[in-house]
């Protein structure tokens, strides 16, 4: 899916399966050291994330939440890839 002049791309995965793709506004994300948000154009990043709730802001103006277990959120390029074990 192509950027858009707001969102950038997200994918969601498991060791079962791709949980989620698509063009998002915003991600909250429980961090090891505190809960944060990326938007478009975020300077690249690693982290890793604890057991707690995602936030996705989509380009629709909908929201979408899941609870993950421990994982991993990297952010490239208006790209970001978010690693977990499990998801609900």
């Amino acid at each position: 899916m192509a950027n858009s002049d707001k969102g950038f791309n997200i994918e969601i995965v498991t060791p079962q399966k791709l949980y989620f793709s698509g063009e998002v506004i915003s991600v909250t994300a429980p961090g090891v050291d505190g809960q944060f948000q990326i938007l478009k154009n975020h300077a690249p990043l690693l982290s890793s994330l604890k057991t707690g709730k995602v936030k996705l802001a989509l380009a629709d103006s909908t929201e979408q939440s899941f609870a993950i277990s421990d994982g991993f959120l990297e952010v490239s390029g208006n790209k970001a890839i978010l690693l977990t074990e499990n998801i609900s």
